[in-house]
């Protein structure tokens, strides 16, 4: 019989536990909080109003940073 050079699959709870050892905080955060959206069941409204904030909170940021960028811009000589 002869070994093969595969290795066996790493679990979550490996990759988990490696990333909140990690020198970045927010990396050990987003984990969670992306295992922690696994574990809870939305009805489809409740993920289709979720999906709408983040939407809206997305278009919010981006003219935000472009009237920053053009505020910025009319300042320069």
């Amino acid at each position: 019989m002869r070994a093969t050079g595969r290795t066996p699959p790493q679990s979550t709870a490996r990759k988990s536990e490696r990333a909140k050892m990690t020198a970045n905080p927010a990396l050990a955060e987003r984990v969670e909080k992306r295992q922690l959206e696994h574990s809870v069941s939305w009805t489809g409204h409740e993920r289709l109003r979720w999906l709408w904030y983040r939407l809206r909170l997305t278009v919010q940021e981006m003219n935000y940073a472009t009237r920053r960028l053009l505020e910025l811009q009319m300042r320069l000589p």
